[in-house]
């Protein structure tokens, strides 16, 4: 997680939830072979059991999240609180998750799109749509333009 002021990061941490841990549960609780809730967390199967684990792992999220902030505005005369939250990498793209957020955090919660302002070849997307793509490729595109730049 970063927690960025004006742009700038001014705080990193590690949350312990994350696709592996949805993956885990559903795996040890319901049985589930690795592909199939794979297949679950990402949207592209179903499965009546995953808006509980996306709640109360939304919140575990959303419990780091806070806590990370409240840490921020104590040690920060400038810190304002949260205004909004982008989620990114294979979790951004877990049903529900992002509402799940909105609710605890009180504020808007986006999937993060680090191609949005980029041009891009126009064959680069032909095969896989851009936005079930984009939140996995935060920390590629972050490296290449750190590089450019």
């Amino acid at each position: 997680m970063n927690i960025l002021e004006d742009g700038v990061p001014v705080l990193t941490r590690d949350l312990s939830v994350g696709t592996r841990r949805f993956r885990e549960d559903l795996q040890r609780e319901k049985g589930l072979a690795s592909e199939e809730a794979e297949k679950v967390i990402q949207g592209t199967s179903q499965h009546p059991d995953l808006a509980g684990y996306v709640s109360a792992r939304g919140d575990e999220i959303a419990v780091g999240v806070e806590r990370a902030a409240a840490f921020l505005a104590t040690a920060s005369r400038s810190a304002g609180g949260l205004s909004r939250v982008y989620t990114t990498g294979g979790g951004a793209r877990i049903p529900g998750l992002n509402d799940v957020l909105g609710a605890r955090l009180k504020v808007a919660i986006e999937l993060a799109n680090p191609v949005q302002r980029l041009r891009v070849r126009d064959d680069v997307f032909e095969t896989v749509p851009v936005d079930e793509v984009a939140p996995l490729l935060m920390l590629a595109v972050g490296l290449a333009l750190r590089r450019a730049a």
